[in-house]
This record gives structure tokens, C-alpha cells and sequence, in this order.
């Protein structure tokens, strides 16, 4: 560990307080390390000798915001500890450094058990793989039920590295989610505005909201000084349109035209759902309905906007609502959130759903010896028992049960122990039950179950073609960003978009097309 300067590694140690902290359940399994790494993932040892060996060290290299551990993240790791007989310990370097850190601990020939990577698509991730540095765990997954359970299946198709069938990696699952709206409620009754119980509105109430935010005086302050709906630019500059999927966008999809298999409406001739985004955001744009400053914003500045009571709907997560809500409480007394779905051209909720489903990997390196007891760590964590240490907590750690009810320690914090790993269908997860009342949860759950349960997956899985690394392609990306952009806010006609795809194909879209369309029908196949 002399190469980790810059690291500290937290033991979960087995101690005589950790142990009155999760009494009760102890090693539950009175499962025993085996000698060698077995194949099959078993590790039930000989029970027949009656005898514990000793725990199997379990070293994790982790990217978490903090180093130190609060007492009950010890003890759900002892947990997991007691359960498998094994010694996890987590090597935390400084959040801000964690790539160079990661860097140096692959060169150094010190590497732990386990290394996190941010994604799939990493590189220093690729590299790993091709190296040799990362192992694939196929074999150990086989009596794995709950990561099979509770991962999306297109998580573990994205981590077929190589593109044959290794694995390479457990998912650190990413819940995906059909984001819908934070709306003024307090507006709504300034104006006599009622939506629908379902909390589903169509395009046409969707837009007669956001008429009335802007021209109606919704917080009868005499003036006119609100706007409908805020957006902002994204990392590359690109403004968000206020409507995607409402408007038909779900990602790669079957083509409607038979031009290719597959297809993306960005580059679709045949189709008018994207130009129908774009003219929709101009139009809000053009009438003062969108905020003005949406070109110039990023995420953080259209949030405040929004608290500040200049905006009344902005797209977000249901999850915050609530946390949302009490600073604006803090701005203004009478303001009250609620949330809306805007329904789609089929009359349904809908929204599209990105990506492979993975928020990091946990990758075990070819220095470990026990990639078995590895695997199962990470298995037993989703299991029922594990699943609720880590969501519900430990009672007497976490919580306390008063009148057959979870009363949490204020004082708790779980950020660690509830980054680790996650259930792909599990909403819940989204609602810390340390920071809601069970008002509070019964108000926002179904608008999370929603917008995780409407989700419709994009098939091309989070994959980028090598097409798409290309210098002309890349050259071109910017070029059409910029042109949408300007087309969105009138500085160009929509008529742009058709001259901006012919010079896309010409550009490399044409082989992006090609090579994207052969790794969704592989997927097919």
C-alpha cells in the first residue's frame, strides 16, 4: 500500500462494538472461504469440519465523494462481512484525483481485488480488458441469481468488452427514467387551473399551462414578468428542446421507411418527429413562453431561475420534488410544486430511455485470488436480506422501530453504503426513507414508479460506432449542433434541417448509420 499515498483504505474490522451494532444476525450463512478460486462461485466450504477459517480479504478500489465511513455504513459492510466470511475494504482516494489515482494503482503492480471505472466505455476500462489487468467473470455470475435478477440484460451485453460472450464487470446499475415535469401548483390555483388526478396531461393542456404561466399573471404580482417553461444548454452548448419523447422520439428504433433496419429521427428524411421538436421549442421561443435566457443557461442557472419564481415548469425529477419545494417555500411561503407527464402522439406517457443501464463497473482484476468471494460481495447486496440493509438500513443502527414503525436516526449517513450497488427495479431507491416522511413518500412514489415503469429503451444500448470517433464525424457533430440550435431559436428556417442531413451523411453519417444498424442487429440476432 506504500504506492497509495494519496489513499485511504477503510477496514471493516471485526470488533467487539461492530458486533453489538449488527447483532442479531451475525454470519447468517455460516459459509466458509474456500482454499482456491472455484468456477462455479461456491463457496460453502466444508462444513463439516465445524470450524470458521479466516476471512477472505476483499481489497475495493471505490470513487465515493468521502474517504471516511460513518458508523453505519461500518456496519452494513459488516454485514456483508459476517454473511460471506469475508474482510471488505474499501480503498477511498480523493474524489477529485480518482482517474489519476486509478491510473497509477493499474501501473503500479499493486492492484486490489476490485477497481471501479466511471463506465463501460472508459478507456483506461477497454485498455484494462485488453491487458489483461480485468478478468471476465462469466463463471462466477452462474450461481449469481441476484445480479442476473436485478441488472438490466442489456447491462451485461454492453459488458461483453471484446464483443464475444466474457463478461467483464458487475453493473453498477443506473435506474432509468421518463422525467417529466416540476410544475407551479400554486400558479395552477392562482388560476383556476385544475389537472388531471393521473397527473397526465396532453400537448394541447401542456401548452394552455404554459400560456397562462406566461401571460396570465400567474403570481399576481401585477406584472408580466413569468415565462411558461426554462431550458438550458447542455455541456457542449447545445440548447434542450422542451419536448422529445412527448413528441414521438424514442430514441433508435425499427424504421418506419426500410431505408435501414434501424433509425434515429435525428437523421430520418423520411420522418418529421424531429423536425416537429425543433419547430416546437422555435415556437416557444418566438412567443415568449420559453425563458430567454434558456440559450445562455446551464442546468444549475434554469434551477434557480425556476426557484426564483420567474419560470413555472421545468423538466426534472420527481425524486426532488419535495427537496425543491422547501426552497422555494424559503423564497416564497405560498409556493407548492406538483408534477406532470405530458402525454405522446399515441396517447400514452412515454419516454425514452438511454444507455446501457450501468453508472460505473465493478471490474476484478487478475490479482485476485478469491474473484469468487468478489462476485458474491456484490451478489449478496441485492439479495433480499442484503437489499434491505443497504435501502431500509440496520434497526438499532439506522433506525429504531416505534409502534412497528422505522423512526431513523437523524444523525445517519448512507451516501456511501447506498452508492455501491443498486436494483434495476427498484424506484424506491430514488426515496431515501431518512429524508421523506411517509407523507412526503406517498406523494411523489407514484410519480418515480411512473416515470421508471414508462420508460421505453433505446435499442442501440449506449453504443457509439467507431464511426463516430472519426475526425470528419466529430468535426460535423459540432457544425449540426450548432445548426439545430439556431434553427430552435428562429435564426435559421426549419427548412436547414434537410441540407443539415445531407451534409451529415456526407460527413460520416453514412457509415455511423451503417455500423450502427450491424451492432443492433447483432443484439437482434
Amino acid at each position: 500500500m506504500t504506492k497509495k499515498t494519496k489513499s485511504l483504505v477503510v477496514v471493516m474490522a471485526v470488533t467487539a462494538m461492530m458486533l453489538a451494532a449488527c447483532s442479531g444476525n451475525g454470519n447468517n450463512n455460516g459459509e466458509q472461504a474456500t482454499a482456491k478460486p472455484e468456477a462455479t462461485g461456491n463457496t460453502n466450504g466444508n462444513a463439516g469440519e465445524g470450524k470458521q477459517e479466516e476471512p477472505v480479504s476483499v481489497k475495493v478500489l471505490a470513487n465515493f465523494g468521502r474517504a471516511d465511513l460513518t458508523e453505519n455504513e461500518k456496519a452494513f459492510f459488516q454485514k456483508v462481512n459476517d454473511a460471506l466470511n469475508i474482510d471488505f475494504q474499501l480503498i477511498i482516494p480523493p474524489s477529485s484525483g480518482y482517474a489519476e489515482q486509478l491510473q497509477l494503482t493499474l501501473i503500479s503492480g499493486d492492484v486490489p481485488d476490485v477497481v471501479f471505472f466511471p463506465s463501460e466505455q472508459d478507456e483506461m476500462f477497454i485498455n484494462a480488458v485488453r491487458d489483461g489487468a480485468v478478468i471476465p467473470i462469466n463463471s462466477y455470475l452462474e450461481n449469481s441469481e441476484n445480479l442476473k435478477n436485478y441488472s438490466y440484460e442489456h447491462s451485461w451485453e454492453a459488458l461483453k468488452t471484446m464483443r464475444d460472450d466474457n463478461i467483464y464487470g458487475v453493473p453498477r446499475t443506473s435506474i432509468t427514467r421518463n422525467d417529466g415535469f416540476m410544475v407551479r401548483k400554486d400558479w395552477l390555483n392562482n388560476l383556476g387551473m385544475e389537472i388531471p388526478a393521473d397527473n397526465e396531461v396532453t400537448l394541447e393542456q401542456f401548452n394552455e399551462i404554459l400560456r397562462a404561466f406566461t401571460f396570465d399573471d400567474p403570481d399576481r404580482d401585477g406584472k408580466q414578468d413569468t415565462y411558461g417553461v426554462g431550458s438550458y444548454v447542455d455541456a457542449n452548448k447545445v440548447l434542450l428542446p422542451v419536448l422529445v419523447s412527448e413528441l414521438g422520439h424514442y430514441g433508435w428504433q425499427k424504421s418506419t421507411d426500410g431505408s435501414y433496419p434501424f433509425m434515429l429521427p435525428e437523421y430520418d428524411a423520411q420522418s418529421d418527429v424531429y423536425k416537429n421538436i425543433l419547430l416546437y421549442t422555435q415556437k416557444l421561443y418566438a412567443e415568449g413562453i420559453l425563458d430567454p435566457d434558456s440559450p445562455l443557461n446551464d442546468s444549475a442557472a434554469a434551477s434557480e431561475r425556476f426557484k426564483q419564481g420567474v419560470t413555472g415548469v421545468i423538466r426534472g425529477f420527481a425524486g426532488h420534488v419535495n427537496a425543491q419545494e422547501k426552497v422555494l417555500k424559503d423564497i416564497d411561503p405560498q409556493a407548492e410544486l406538483t408534477y406532470l407527464f405530458v402525454k405522446g402522439p399515441e396517447g400514452k406517457v412515454q419516454g425514452t430511455g438511454y444507455g446501457t443501464g450501468i453508472w460505473g463497473v465493478w471490474a476484478v482484476t487478475a490479482e485476485s485470488e478469491h474473484p469468487e468471494k468478489v462476485v458474491q460481495a456484490f451478489d449478496y447486496m441485492l439479495s433480499e436480506e442484503g437489499w434491505d440493509y443497504l435501502y431500509n438500513g440496520i434497526e438499532g443502527v439506522d433506525y429504531k422501530l416505534v409502534n412497528n414503525e422505522k423512526v431513523y436516526n437523524p444523525d445517519i449517513s448512507r451516501g456511501i453504503a447506498t452508492s455501491i450497488m443498486r436494483r434495476h427495479n427498484a424506484p424506491e431507491f430514488f426515496l431515501d426513507p431518512t429524508k421523506f416522511t411517509k407523507a412526503e413518500l406517498d406523494r411523489v412514489s407514484p410519480w418515480v414508479d411512473k416515470a421508471v415503469a414508462t420508460v421505453v429503451t433505446s435499442m442501440d444500448k449506449g453504443y457509439v460506432p467507431p464511426a463516430a470517433r472519426e475526425p470528419q464525424y466529430m468535426d460535423y457533430k459540432l457544425t449540426w449542433d450548432e445548426l439545430t440550435t439556431k434553427i430552435m431559436l428562429g435564426d435559421l428556417p426549419i427548412d436547414q434541417l434537410d441540407k443539415a442531413r445531407a451534409d451529415w451523411y456526407k460527413n460520416g453519417g453514412e457509415q455511423y448509420l451503417k455500423e450502427m444498424n450491424e451492432y443492433i442487429q447483432s443484439l437482434e440476432n
